[in-house]
């Protein structure tokens, strides 16, 4: 389920972000769907192992969350910071998925 939820959430941040020069009025809107999906999912993960590196991970993952929330509220403040915001949660997202893996390989 919540594989799911994070799909379906990347999607409608993708749709937004593909959409909101031609759709400025309702791309917001499924920006803040997506976004409210991932900030959810992000900020339900937790990590209670001992293992420092991926308590770091899950705290940035956290920040990550946050960074999908500021990307949709700049998207309604017609600005272009909303970009700015979303390639940064992108950045620190395929960061974070790429020690996890590196992790999982070294256990």
């Amino acid at each position: 389920m919540k594989n799911i939820i994070l799909y379906i959430s990347y999607t409608l941040v993708i749709i937004a972000a593909v959409i909101y020069m031609p759709f400025q009025g309702i791309a917001p809107y499924i920006m803040v769907v997506g976004a409210v999906g991932l900030f959810i999912m992000h900020f339900a993960e937790r990590y209670e192992g001992k293992n420092i590196r991926l308590r770091r991970i899950v705290f940035i993952r956290h920040l990550i969350g946050l960074a999908y929330g500021l990307s949709a509220y700049f998207m309604f403040k017609q600005g272009m910071y909303w970009l700015i915001a979303l390639m940064i949660a992108a950045v620190l997202e395929i960061y974070t998925l790429w020690v996890i893996g590196r992790e999982s390989e070294n256990k």
